[in-house]
């Protein structure tokens, strides 16, 4: 374009200051369009049509959102019930195991049956325990995987530069 223009009789310096700015001559080449028509203000059909659809795209972003909240929800559910488990385990097998002694003066059989199940739970519960912390960095990955799809498709402005 420079050299056409330098055959019309224009010096080098006069072809490059009439072309412009080289940015918006490559998008224009490359059929990318360089203005972006931005609505100033909202038109007053669009405000009533915005009021009157509410029921409709109210009601619709509401289960959306209440939707992307259950996943969530559901992701955190599994190590909640492995802590419950793990909790409940735990003072069951302490409970067992310090009434034990009382039980053992009725029957011998009885109270160290009932010492055996106490440590026993008292063991899985430190099982459980143990297990419900090494498998939360996976819960706690999937949630930061959610969060991230929904900030992405959701809450990322799109921009377009000139």
């Amino acid at each position: 374009m420079i050299l056409d223009l330098m055959e019309d009789g224009y010096s080098e310096k006069q072809a490059v200051a009439k072309l412009g700015d080289p940015k918006q001559l490559a998008y224009e080449a490359a059929g990318i369009p360089t203005e972006v028509r931005v609505p100033r203000r909202l038109n007053w059909l669009w405000i009533i049509l915005l009021i009157i659809g509410f029921p409709l795209w109210g009601s619709l972003a509401l289960a959306a959102f209440l939707i992307l909240f259950s996943i969530d929800l559901l992701i955190w559910c599994i190590p909640f019930t492995g802590a419950c488990l793990a909790a409940g385990t735990i003072i069951g097998g302490v409970a067992a195991a310090l009434t034990s002694p009382f039980v053992l003066f009725d029957s011998v059989f009885m109270g160290v049956t009932q010492l055996g199940v106490g440590m026993l739970l008292f063991g899985g519960g430190l099982l459980c325990m143990w297990l419900t912390y090494k498998f939360s960095a996976v819960f706690i990955n999937m949630h930061r995987a959610l969060m991230r799809l929904i900030r992405r498709n959701i809450f990322q402005r799109k921009v377009v530069e000139v």
